[in-house]
């Protein structure tokens, strides 16, 4: 039985559009859930992102590719993805011994991303033994992380890049652009994107902003509001009452003057019609 092969359309800058490409599974730094990731003839590590619309697809030549989603690959620091695998008990140990994971076994690609330098950006190293031994340095990352946050607010800034409003981080209005609070915060709200929630709050903390929780604006909570009265229903069933006290009421308001007259009538000592058909 051969195995259909499903097409994707990638957008890949052209410099790289012959390249070779392994595709791996590992674990976001922040959700813990499972993302794509890509490594190129150099080792370089790409994070796969997709966009998505609902009944789509592509037309390439005269074939038609079911799958509208377009697929991207970004550059991401594969030290982001080492992050939850420190052992923060102050040990050394290999860096092979920490990068073990049987939920996503291809986290051992990571040893060709980095080289000796870029790891002392968050470890401490020693030789034991004839063997390069690594241990998690928290103060080491937190400066890692703001030289990162300093360098994306400037590039921020220099590229007078758009942040539209729809941006869950931050919004920068016009006159935001030239407020270095408005854009650090921006971007340290990207870079703890892939930051564990704990690494995330000393990372504010360091750099002196208030992480603010967001909250829902008062037309949101009358909306979900009127959204919760109006799916609340009764569990009986009332429609039978109501149809037939309904129908009384019509009664009493249609009934005609004659009938209003007899109503008036003194019934004591009548006999009803069906006593006449009684057995005796």
């Amino acid at each position: 039985m051969t195995k259909e092969i499903t097409q994707k359309v990638f957008f890949v800058p052209e410099a790289e559009v012959e390249g070779k490409y392994t595709i791996i599974r590992l674990k976001h730094p922040k959700s813990n859930s499972a993302v794509l990731c890509a490594l190129d003839s150099s080792n370089k590590l790409h994070e796969i992102v997709h966009f998505t619309e609902e009944f789509s697809s592509w037309f390439v030549e005269d074939s038609v590719i079911q799958d509208g989603r377009i697929f991207l690959m970004t550059i991401v620091d594969p030290l982001f993805f080492i992050l939850p695998y420190v052992n923060q008990d102050g040990k050394f140990c290999p860096l092979e011994d920490l990068l073990v994971d049987e939920n996503f076994p291809d986290v051992h690609y990571l040893l060709k991303c980095c080289n000796s330098d870029e790891l002392l950006n968050i470890f401490d190293a020693k030789d034991a033994a004839g063997y390069k031994v690594f241990c998690y340095n928290k103060t080491k990352t937190l400066h890692w992380l703001q030289k990162k946050v300093d360098y994306l607010t400037t590039t921020l800034k220099s590229n007078d890049i758009n942040i539209n409003d729809g941006s869950k981080a931050a919004s920068l209005q016009t006159d935001d652009k030239e407020n270095p609070e408005v854009l650090q915060n921006f971007a340290c709200h990207l870079i703890s994107d892939y930051l564990s929630k704990e690494l995330c709050l000393d990372l504010f903390k360091s750099l002196g902003i208030q992480l603010k929780l967001e909250q829902p604006k008062s037309e949101d909570l009358e909306g979900k509001s009127k959204k919760q009265n109006t799916c609340v229903s009764p569990t009986d069933d009332y429609s039978l009452q109501y149809s037939m006290n309904s129908a009384q009421e019509k009664q009493k308001t249609k009934l005609s003057a004659a009938q209003k007259q007899l109503l008036k009538v003194d019934k004591k000592g009548m006999k009803t019609i069906s006593s006449f058909f009684q057995k005796k």
